[in-house]
């Protein structure tokens, strides 16, 4: 049989078609590799803990709202983020949208799990274990284990780790920085005990609550180091006798407080100067540190409920001081703006003294702001509430 050539437009045209089919099977094969790359990078975003409460939002118009349903679950701490707000309980650490939907929920098997936020990031450590994870809102960014059993932790915005551990034979702790990669980039051994660690608002220098002793007495420091020095020498020291310092933080003018038993340091470094405000009427039952201010909760001996308020400005005064009513329950700051939750009352306070107060029940156990809005944590609900303008606000 005689072979015909096809026609050359025929000919095109099948050419035209192979080349297609083969670029629709290249694009196809590019597609299917981009979305395992993304599955492998982006498994804890896509797990269903994850997903489930964000199609159940969508479907539901955008979450149940406020207020939020949280009977059934033992919470510990609750801290306003960036992305929204986060619950720490004894199994999971959620987040809560503005809108008041389950935008994240991840489990952990932590027994006395320690919350940090910063920026959008989130850190759960095991005190007296030797693991942490961080977290965002959108996946899990890296977990940690330590040699030694945890004490405390810090976390920056960008994602670094400070690990205060207990430590090999000949000395109380070990203070260790990783990045949120998971690298170890500073590590240091300590001869007194450290209570508590901040970062610098830059993060180039960790702040540390030093407690040792001296002639028979315990004697309370802030230890400043630089986190990315391969030295471990302390840049800044000041110490007392006669406090017991239990919380450290920089404010933003790198002013470092502190916080003791019977006083407020107000430490400058560089200058090498120590303003302290006594706390003498009473016992520190509260406190919160904001950006340029410190506000303490000082309940009178002998009292069984109320307390007394001082907002305390970097020079180490006190811009204002005033009483609230009722047993005291938690206290959050935004900025400088702070909420006090006592069994009746949620207090507004900023600058210059008390802003407003609302009525409230006796089952508020914590509270969060955003400087606007203020949250309240009850036994069975969480709900949102207008920052009062006035004092004896009520529905």
């Amino acid at each position: 049989m005689a072979r015909h050539d096809a026609p050359p437009d025929a000919a095109r045209a099948r050419k035209k078609r192979r080349r297609r089919r083969f670029l629709f099977r290249l694009l196809l094969l590019t597609v299917f590799a981009a979305a395992i790359v993304f599955a492998v990078n982006n498994s804890d975003a896509l797990s269903p803990s994850n997903w489930v409460p964000r199609i159940g939002a969508f479907f539901s118009g955008g979450g149940a709202g406020f207020p939020v349903d949280i009977s059934g679950n033992q919470i510990y701490r609750m801290e306003e983020t960036n992305s929204g707000t986060v619950l720490l309980s004894d199994t999971y650490v959620t987040m809560i949208g503005s809108d008041g939907d389950e935008v994240m929920r991840r489990a952990h098997a932590f027994s006395d799990p320690q919350l940090r936020t910063a920026g959008k990031y989130i850190l759960v450590a095991e005190k007296g274990g030797k693991r942490l994870q961080l977290e965002t809102r959108a996946k899990t960014v890296q977990t940690v284990q330590t040699d030694y059993d945890i004490l405390t932790t810090a976390l920056h915005k960008s994602g670094s780790m400070a690990v205060v551990t207990g430590a090999q034979q000949g000395y109380n702790a070990a203070v260790s920085v990783y990045s949120a990669s998971g690298k170890l980039i500073y590590h240091r051994l300590c001869s007194s005990l450290v209570a508590d660690a901040a970062f610098s608002p830059d993060g180039k220098q960790l702040a540390l609550v030093t407690i040792g002793a001296e002639n028979g007495a315990m004697r309370s420091g802030v230890e400043i180091v630089a986190v990315n020095s391969t030295q471990s020498e302390t840049l800044y020291a000041h110490s007392e006798t006669g406090v017991l310092l239990c919380r450290v933080a920089y404010l933003s003018d790198g002013t470092v407080a502190a916080l003791g038993d019977t006083a407020v340091w107000m430490y400058r470094p560089k200058k090498d100067t120590c303003a302290i405000y006594p706390l003498t009427d009473g016992s520190l039952i509260g406190y919160a540190i904001g950006d340029s201010s410190v506000m303490t909760v000082v309940k009178p001996y002998g009292a069984n409920a109320g307390g007394s308020i001082a907002y305390i400005r970097p020079d180490g005064t006190a811009a204002f001081t005033a009483t609230v009513e009722g047993t005291f329950r938690d206290i959050a700051v935004s900025g400088n703006s702070y909420a006090l939750l006592t069994d009746s009352y949620l207090y507004n306070i900023g600058s210059k003294g008390i802003a407003g107060s609302r009525v409230m029940v006796a089952d508020g156990r914590l509270t969060a702001t955003d400087g606007s809005k203020m949250l309240v944590l009850g036994l069975k609900a969480l709900s949102k509430y207008t920052a009062p303008s006035r004092l004896n606000e009520s529905d």
